[in-house]
């Protein structure tokens, strides 16, 4: 009798993860499976910068370099993401390029005292960026890579581990403003021209999420022309 209650006291306890896990799983948008680790993308060769140059991409596409650094917390969540990226923008102002992302991961404590400590496969992958150049600024997209998760939960007078797979990769990544879906605030926007750009949002309740993209120009760009 004694061990069918502390059973029933493990479910209880691990449910909202499960829940929260499930409902992330068919939340999930379309995606591609993770990349294999790869070297930082660069642009090939550093090139003029031109400043109110409209003929800046005659010689070849703006070619731009930036890093990441994003922070997410709430629920289960309290991870890091750090990487390297590279984008061109063509004449007509579309965006594309690729991102290389490396993950970290914090202890969360949940209502109730719930530790849960998460880890994922890969904690590195690549992504793509997609996206366009509006005016003076860039609106970026970071995609999706799979990855499956594995929990470490302990609450008092309970332990366990569990794995989920299937699993947004970039979810603990501060997503929420780096991409541009109905359940994200992306895409992220940041002014074109060399500079840093601190990001926030929030899913609701106690989720919260900050990204800081630092972007440089490196061949063929087109900055914002100098007020007069």
């Amino acid at each position: 009798m004694a061990a069918g209650k502390r059973r029933r006291k493990s479910l209880s306890v691990a449910a909202p993860f499960w829940i929260f896990a499930a409902a992330a799983i068919l939340l999930l948008p379309p995606s591609t499976p993770a990349q294999g680790q790869a070297a930082g993308p660069s642009c090939d060769e550093d090139g003029q910068r031109n400043s109110g140059d409209t003929d800046a991409s005659s010689s070849g596409p703006q070619c731009w370099e930036g890093t990441l650094q994003a922070h997410a917390q709430g629920n289960i969540y309290n991870d890091t993401a750090d990487g390297e990226f590279k984008f061109t923008a063509a004449d007509d102002d579309t965006v594309t390029g690729t991102a290389h992302i490396r993950m970290s991961h914090a202890p969360a404590t949940m209502p109730g005292g719930c530790i849960f400590t998460r880890s994922q496969d890969p904690e590195e992958f690549d992504v793509t960026i997609d996206g366009r150049r509006n005016a003076d600024r860039f609106e970026l997209n970071f995609g999706t890579a799979l990855a499956t998760y594995t929990i470490t939960t302990k609450c008092q007078g309970h332990s366990g581990t569990g794995s989920v797979p299937g699993m947004d990769a970039f979810m603990g990544g501060s997503d929420v403003v780096l991409r541009d879906s109905p359940l994200h605030g992306g895409p992220a926007k940041v002014p074109a021209e060399d500079g840093s750009t601190t990001l926030h949002g929030s899913l609701g309740g106690e989720n919260r999420a900050t990204a800081t993209i630092q972007i440089t120009c490196k061949r063929g760009c087109i900055l914002p022309r100098a007020a007069d």
